[in-house]
This record gives structure tokens, sequence and C-alpha cells, in this order.
């Protein structure tokens, strides 16, 4: 087994071939330390992502380990942020606080309470799909994708669903632009802008509570105390980023895959039943939510191999999902896979909180393409996937053309 390697997987032709990279670590040393960036290790078989996952209290999210709460957590693929930088949300919060955040959280998101507003969600698809219908032509992406889960993502969260795009496009433009692309610069200058619109709508809420899910996290105790509108507007970062954005890349990747294999498109056209398993499929080889760091708290085995108390390690939801060892032809789309225990989602008590309105959202939304464009033919010159990033998957535009038809007549929902 290799001991120690020394790339930089954050190089953009390392990034470019991640998933060939990815199959030779996993064949050759699964568990490795990777001496680039300060030193960290790297982890891309199933059984070992997954330990990782599950074990939160020797796998902790905070970087610095000693130091104050909200200072010196860890930042993308195992590169500190620096000093000062706040957590973000519920991926960087450990302990009774995180427990007490999800017990908040959970009763907005559970299954039971997305199907309740399955209605909303169906009105919201077929008005968009309205809006391109006709013309026959469209962009599954930025016309479709996007909006439908912004809309219900802001809706669900109390804040003005007519501003979908105002956060979409930021969301959109930090993964779909290389940091050197004019696009990028200009939305990571709103960074502070945008922040600081969160903490209003904390303080907004705070002083006129309803019943939607920043209401909730604004006036329930959190670990002893109320929390700071700061403290509040990172978790709204981190929800209105992960309602968005991995949906999107979810439903639109799995559009993609539909557009170029008519076989299995036309088997869920034939049988839409197939759709939620199809999702799953769509999850395990396409893992929008590609990868993510943790910080050792102890010393720990892991994989045959040592691992030292406040060790970075870095974890890979995709390669573990394309572990052989773990999904026979795990390099292919199997759309009614008979067991799929994939990782898309994470795993433990830090498993994606999101995961029923994904699933939901992204089965209805496929079907109900499905159902109203079944012949859509995508532009293969224009479609363009994200560019090189760790971290997330997904489309930047992906145009179509398809027999016009019908508009619902369901009126506008904002």
């Amino acid at each position: 087994m290799t001991e120690t390697i020394d790339l930089d997987h954050q190089d953009p032709a390392w990034v470019r071939n991640r998933h060939e990279h990815y199959a030779e670590l996993r064949s050759g040393c699964p568990v490795v330390f990777n001496e680039a960036h300060g030193g960290f290790w790297m982890v891309t078989d199933y059984a070992s992502v997954a330990e990782v996952a599950r074990d939160n209290e020797t796998f902790a999210h905070k970087y610095e380990l000693d130091a104050p709460d909200g200072i010196d957590y860890h930042g993308i693929c195992g590169v500190p942020r620096k000093t000062g930088t706040p957590r973000m949300g519920v991926s960087e919060i450990d302990g009774p606080e995180h427990a007490d955040l999800r017990r908040v959280l959970n009763p907005h998101m559970v299954t039971k309470a997305v199907l309740a507003n399955r209605e909303r969600l169906a009105h919201v698809s077929a008005w968009f799909l309205d809006e391109m219908v006709e013309a026959g032509a469209g962009d599954l992406v930025n016309d479709y994708a996007s909006p439908v889960p912004g809309v219900m993502t802001l809706e669900m969260m109390g804040m003005p669903s007519t501003n979908w795009k105002y956060y979409a496009d930021f969301f959109h433009a930090t993964s779909s632009f290389k940091p050197s692309d004019a696009e990028f610069q200009q939305a990571i200058a709103r960074v502070g802008d945008m922040f600081g619109e969160l903490g209003e709508i904390a303080r907004h809420r705070r002083e006129h509570p309803g019943d939607d899910l920043t209401s909730a996290i604004v006036t329930s105790e959190i670990d002893g105390r109320l929390l700071t509108d700061d403290e509040v507007a990172g978790i709204l970062w981190n929800l209105v980023a992960g309602g968005l954005d991995t949906t999107t890349s979810l439903v639109s990747w799995g559009l993609h895959h539909l557009g170029t294999h008519p076989d299995d498109r036309r088997r869920l056209i034939d049988d839409p039943a197939l759709i939620p398993g199809a999702v799953e499929e769509f999850l395990r080889f396409y893992s929008p939510s590609e990868s993510l760091t943790r910080t050792a708290t102890r010393d720990v085995e892991l994989g045959g191999r040592q691992i030292k108390r406040g060790d970075v390690v870095f974890i890979s939801w995709v390669a573990a999902n394309h572990d052989p060892d773990a999904f026979p032809e795990a390099d292919r789309v199997v759309i009614d896979r008979p067991e799929n225990k994939h990782l898309a989602f994470g795993l433990g008590g830090h498993r994606c909180i999101g995961s029923s309105i994904a699933r939901i959202e992204s089965a209805l939304m496929i079907a109900d393409v499905l159902a109203r464009m079944p012949d859509y033919e995508i532009d293969p010159d224009s479609f363009r996937p994200y560019p090189g990033n760790l971290l997330m998957t997904g489309v930047v535009t992906m145009p179509v053309t398809f027999t016009p038809g019908e508009r619902s007549g369901v009126a506008s929902p904002f």
C-alpha cells in the first residue's frame, strides 16, 4: 500500500480527470496521506468514507480543534479558510448545538411536510414549464431546474419567492464559473451584501415571526440560547445554497442522462413508477455534493492507516459511490438498480437534512418534463457542465428543443 502521495487535487487538470484518479486511489491506496496543502488524508473507498461519515465525534466539522467556536473552521476540500470566517450553518456545527438545530429544522423538512406542500410544488413546476412549452425550446437548467427549487426553498424559509433569481444566480455563478471569470468575481463581490441581507431577514423574523423555517430558527433556543443574527444568517446561507444548487444539479444531470440515453427515457415515460428509483441512481452516479473535509478529534485507525488527532480528512462521496466493491456496474447508470445504499446525502448525524425535499422535488420535476416535452433534444454544442469543482457537480446551461405543446393554464405562482 502506498504510504504517501504528493498531488494537487485542486489542479484543474487533476479535477478534470478526478474520476479516473479516484479509481486509481481507491484500488491502490483508498486511505492515503497527501502531502500537498499542508498535508491531509484522502479517503475514496465506500467502507472508509461511510466509517468517517458515521462517526461525528471522532471526525469533527471543525478545522482548528482548540480554537474558539466560530473561528478557523475548515475550508473547501482540505484547504482552511482564513481566521475569522464565520461558520456556515448546519454543516459546520457539531455536538449538542447541531442536534438542537436539526430538531428545529426537521419538522419543516421531513417527508410528511414536503408531501403536504406537493400541490404547491406541482403548481410552480407547471408554470415554469408553461413559460417554455409553446416555444418548443428553452434551457432546462436556467428556465426550469434552477427556478423551481429556488421558489420552493425561499417559500419554506419565509423569504420572498420573487427573489429566487437573485439567490439562484449567485450560487449558480459561484459553482458555474472559474475564479478567474468575471461572472465568478462579480458574484463573490456580493457575498458581504448578501450575508448582511440574510442577517436583516433574521432580524425581521425575530420581530415578526411566522410559521416558516426562519422564524423557527430565530425563536428557538439552540444549546440553551438564542442564536445571533450572524449565526442565523450563516444557517440561512447554508440552507438556501443547499436548497437551490444541489436539487438543481440533480435534476439537471438526471435530465441530461435521459436526454442522451433514449432507452432509459422511454422506460421512464412508459413506467413513471420507475422515476423515484432512477432519482436514487442519479444521486449515486452524479453525487451533486461531491466531497467534504473532517478533522480527527483523536488518534484513530482507518483503513489500516493511523490517523492522528488534528489531521484533516478529505472524503469523496462520489468516489465511494463508484466503488465496485459496493455497487455492481458502478460506473454505469442503472435506473432500476435493485439495491442502492449510496452516500450522496452523507451518513450519520450530519446526513443531509434536505434529502426528502431533494428526492420529492426531483422526482416530480423529472416526471413533469417527461410528460410535457417527452421528445426534448439537448444541443450538444451548447450544453455546459460545471468547470472543475471538487465540491459540487452540476450543469451551467442545457438548451433543448422539443415539439411545442399547450400551456397548462395554471396562474402565476407569484
